[in-house]
């Protein structure tokens, strides 16, 4: 019973992520959280695109990867 109950509730808790995957496709990126830009610890001043968004300043959810939401 204790196991039904367990599996019920991941089954519900995916399918709201997924829905929530499908309505919000992307987070801020964690690398510039979301700026889009990185500074330069070397130079003060000197910055450029994120390398790990490629400056949009956000990233894919894994979801929505999954059910081939947004684009990278």
């Amino acid at each position: 019973m204790t196991v039904l109950v367990i599996i019920v509730g991941l089954a519900l808790w995916g399918g709201a992520y997924l829905i929530s995957c499908a309505l919000h496709p992307y987070i801020a990126c964690g690398r510039c959280k979301g700026n889009k830009q990185l500074y330069s610890t070397s130079f003060e001043g000197a910055y450029g695109d994120c390398w790990r968004c490629h400056g949009t300043g956000r990233k894919r959810r894994a979801g929505a990867k999954l059910i081939g939401r947004g684009e990278d």
